[in-house]
């Protein structure tokens, strides 16, 4: 037995785990008062990249307990979810969101796998899971066709490889950092990361969002990231509100962030977060095989 379909609502879901990406974040407590120059006016992509990793180094790990996600598609809304958020370097990641009270989506990640549960989904609630080592090959089948790392940076802690050949792109009062990437269903794709040329007025974003483009050169996802805010601790910049959009779904997806904070993540905190043990009494869905795992097998008495 396998899913027939996943849902919008799954779709959701999915695109918010890849925020675990596959990039690492930086030594935590980085000097706060000496951030690198904005990349205004006409920077190199040397001073692009410089100023996006800074901010991605000042952090390793941050939480979020208010994040409010908003989507609709094709003009229909869908039920708004209301999440927990924690991420800690390299790869661990946890979100928890409920609807109306009752939980709806639990999605983590570790340095191993990841996994996604949403509890709308049909046939069958699976805890749909996968092997970063198989997501790696280019050939999992995913919902939609998003690259990890561009979620990552959206949330600004990705850090950007400074040797990797990049085109720079004027266009108007914007900027765009482009680099060539591979999908994680093995096809060629570009992301641009959009500055603004002009000085960022306070709450607003310097870096103004992402877009993920196929080899054809049209839009797979667009993120514009349209307010942001000051970490406390580290004073890196951090999103308070961003939007994507999947043309071909006819999908918008806005998440709020109320305040980030540097969690003290212990060894037994990170057991629990970042496994899901917790979720071991639902069924589970291996997206690499694109089977059902085993023991549910047994239980329901299917075969493949």
């Amino acid at each position: 037995m396998t899913p027939r379909s996943i849902p919008t609502f799954a779709i959701v879901a999915v695109i918010l785990f890849l925020i675990s990406g596959c990039n690492t974040l930086g030594p935590m407590f980085k000097n706060k008062d000496s951030p690198a120059p904005a990349a205004t006016g006409n920077p190199t992509a040397e001073q692009m990249v410089a100023y996006l990793n800074d901010n991605a180094r000042r952090l390793q790990a941050i939480q979020c307990n208010q994040v409010a996600i908003d989507s609709k598609q094709a003009n229909q809304n869908i039920p708004g979810l209301d999440g927990l958020l924690v991420v800690q370097k390299p790869r661990q990641f946890r979100l928890k969101g409920k609807v109306l009270g009752q939980p709806a989506v639990d999605l983590g990640s570790n340095q191993q796998e990841f996994w996604y549960w949403i509890s709308k989904a049909e046939p069958v609630p699976y805890v749909f899971h996968c092997d970063y080592k198989a997501m790696d090959s280019g050939q999992v089948r995913m919902p939609i066709p998003i690259q990890p790392e561009m979620i990552l940076a959206a949330m600004g802690i990705s850090e950007y490889d400074p040797t990797k050949p990049y085109e720079v792109k004027q266009i108007g009062n914007q900027t765009e950092l482009v680099e060539k990437m591979t999908s994680p269903q093995g096809r060629p794709v570009t992301r641009a990361t959009v500055f603004l040329r002009t000085p960022a007025a306070p709450g607003k974003p310097q870096v103004l969002g992402h877009v993920l483009r196929d080899e054809f050169g049209k839009d797979i996802c667009s993120v514009s990231i349209q307010e942001v805010q000051i970490h406390r601790q580290t004073g890196a910049i951090l999103p308070q509100k961003i939007r994507f959009i999947w043309p071909s779904e006819q999908l918008e997806m806005t998440m709020r962030f109320g305040e980030f904070t540097t969690p003290e993540i212990t060894p037994d905190r990170a057991q629990r977060l970042f496994t899901r043990q917790d979720l071991n009494n639902l069924p589970g869905f291996d997206l690499a095989t694109w089977t059902p795992d085993e023991d549910f097998k047994k239980i329901r008495g299917m075969t493949p």
